[in-house]
């Protein structure tokens, strides 16, 4: 448990939990969810109400058309921040 600022104790679930909107189960990532895998990433469902929690891509072909863009976009971001932070430093 951790404490607040107003000096009162919280529970605060660890930072890779899992919760699922339909029904308020959560677990850890490698708990006790439904994981279902393909091609195109790993599908996590609700044990309880098999609601559909996340799906985490699988990016293992580095050559792939969805892996090249969204390399281009992570990095295209990135100019895009440094370089509004130096026109912010630079400027008068």
């Amino acid at each position: 448990m951790a404490p607040t600022d107003a000096g009162t104790e919280r529970n605060v679930p660890p930072k890779a939990t899992l919760f699922c909107p339909d029904c308020g189960h959560q677990s850890r990532y490698d708990g006790d969810w439904i994981t279902v895998q393909n091609r195109r990433g790993t599908h996590y469902r609700c044990p309880d109400c098999h609601t559909e929690i996340t799906t985490r891509m699988s990016h293992t072909d580095g050559r792939s058309p969805r892996f090249l863009d969204d390399c281009w976009h992570a990095w295209d971001h990135g100019v895009r921040v440094w370089h509004g932070l130096l026109q912010r430093l630079l400027s008068p």
